[in-house]
């Protein structure tokens, strides 16, 4: 196939016809209507942003998205000037936590295993299934507030204990789950459910795990139908048990429920030797395919590079997390290389403490230049791309997020450029230049969500206090 050209923003206009699409019938009516912008589609064949339109159809999804004025004659039910501001996809965090934004600050001078001690066994396992409904919905809404559309979600599974090396029991309540989905579903945010399947072990078998997972998916099945639902996966947990079974468990569960996994590897530094170990276990059981994320996956070795690659198998980078809590910086380059698809992700906000992924696009970048030293090994557009189309792609979405392409469902951000001064790379400003202040609008399927840092659907303050409300109590309850 041909690769599409690349033509200059001022040669672009010429061409209306290459960059026009519609699937909407004539004289339908649209949802909305946006003019006047200069729009960052990412499509795959369309690198240069240009100044144009896009309209929503009812059902909430791109029907139209061209360079030049909308036509005359369009009906639509709001039509809204940009004034020439930006218009991107919305962010999408392939690797979020959304409850642990009640939990922000914590063990500021820790890696990772001493964090885990602060925020699970110290706090997060005094908390009840109801908290995790307000936990989850402040991290939820506070992401959309930040301009992340849609997010990964590794649920809390009500997990009695938590380490690493051993078998740990598990909370059979499925309530811990419910909240949390229900907490997602009122949030507005499009989003991944991450189920947490159990530890195998003398006392939780595959049968204890199917029953569980079964029951809980019986239960999503009697909610009202949302598109803010997107899947549910697997929270893998082979490197955190010391047992094989673990993996087959994960692998069967995955075969006959037809689920994808995200599993955490690689991320600390300290035990990187057993959990490279580890690895035989995800490839003889199957875990190693096209189904599977590895979350971090930090300290790497050439061999696990290659398999992984070879098995069409995922990452979430996770740039913020991964400086906070020291962890390492993910060979990026080296990844993308062996075929490893890649996308972003904010993590969770007592680990990376704020969900603001233009923050975690400099950081990653930043990293990477300095990890290689150079600044020609990964461009501003590289960056955006994964954190958009790329995390779509690691999440099994990128028919219907990722990209502003007719018939993709309407999720974008507007930034206001107003401060930005000359622009003489926007992909470059987008990166370097644009924070939270600069977001103006979020909209997910064409509804306009929060504007200028505001929430219009929901109370944050509220939401905040029950939050606050929420923590102080759990810490009470004795250990």
């Amino acid at each position: 196939m041909t690769r599409p050209k690349r033509f200059p923003l001022a040669a672009l206009l010429l061409v209306l016809p290459a960059f026009a699409f519609s699937s909407s019938p004539p004289g339908a009516s649209a949802k909305l209507v946006v003019k006047n912008a200069l729009i960052f589609s990412l499509a795959p064949n369309q690198h240069e942003p240009f100044h144009g339109y896009l309209v929503v159809a009812e059902d909430g999804t791109l029907s139209e998205i061209s360079p030049g004025d909308p036509p005359a004659g369009l009906q639509a039910k709001a039509v809204w000037d940009a004034g020439g501001h930006w218009i991107i996809p919305g962010f999408l965090s392939a690797h979020s936590h959304l409850w642990q934004s009640a939990y922000r600050g914590l063990a500021s001078d820790q890696t990772l295993h001493g964090w885990i001690r602060s925020l699970y066994i110290e706090r997060a396992i005094k908390a009840a299934p109801e908290d995790f409904y307000w936990f989850t919905l402040h991290g939820a809404l506070d992401h959309l507030q930040h301009g992340v559309t849609g997010a990964y979600n590794f649920a809390f599974g009500g997990i009695t204990t938590f380490g690493f090396g051993s078998a740990h029991p598990v909370e059979t309540d499925l309530s811990f789950n419910e909240n949390q989905f229900r907490a997602e579903i009122d949030s507005g945010l499009r989003f991944v459910h991450g189920y947490q399947p159990g530890f195998s072990g003398p006392s939780y078998s595959t049968t204890d795990a199917r029953q569980r997972l079964k029951a809980f998916l019986d239960w999503i099945a009697t909610r009202p139908k949302s598109a803010a639902y997107l899947s549910l996966m697997l929270n893998g947990a082979t490197a955190f048990n010391d047992t094989y079974d673990q993996a087959v468990m994960e692998a069967a569960l995955m075969k006959e429920f037809n689920l994808a996994n995200e599993s955490h590897y690689l991320e600390p530094p300290e035990t990187q030797g057993e959990e490279r170990s580890k690895f035989r276990w995800f490839v003889d059981s199957g875990l190693l395919s096209n189904r599977l994320i590895f979350g971090h996956f930090i300290h790497t070795d050439a061999y696990i590079i290659d398999r992984t690659g070879h098995a069409g198998a995922a990452m979430s980078w996770n740039p913020l997390s991964n400086g906070r809590l020291a962890s390492g910086v993910a060979d990026i380059p080296a990844y993308l290389k062996a075929g490893i698809r890649v996308g972003m992700g904010v993590d969770g906000e007592a680990s990376a403490d704020l969900a603001d992924p233009f923050e975690n696009l400099r950081t990653g970048l930043y990293a990477i230049r300095d990890k290689y030293e150079s600044a020609a090994i990964m461009s501003p557009y590289d960056v955006l791309r994964l954190h958009t189309l790329g995390s779509a792609d690691v999440l099994g979405v990128a028919d219907r997020l990722g990209s502003l392409e007719s018939g993709k469902l309407a999720d974008f951000l507007v930034i206001d450029p107003s401060h930005f001064g000359h622009i003489f790379d926007p992909y470059a400003t987008l990166v370097f230049v644009t924070s939270e202040p600069d977001l103006e609008r979020v909209y997910v399927g064409g509804e306009l969500l929060v504007e200028r840092g505001k929430l219009l659907k929901h109370d944050f303050a509220k939401i905040q206090a029950e939050v606050d409300k929420r923590v102080n109590a759990s810490l009470l309850v004795p250990n």
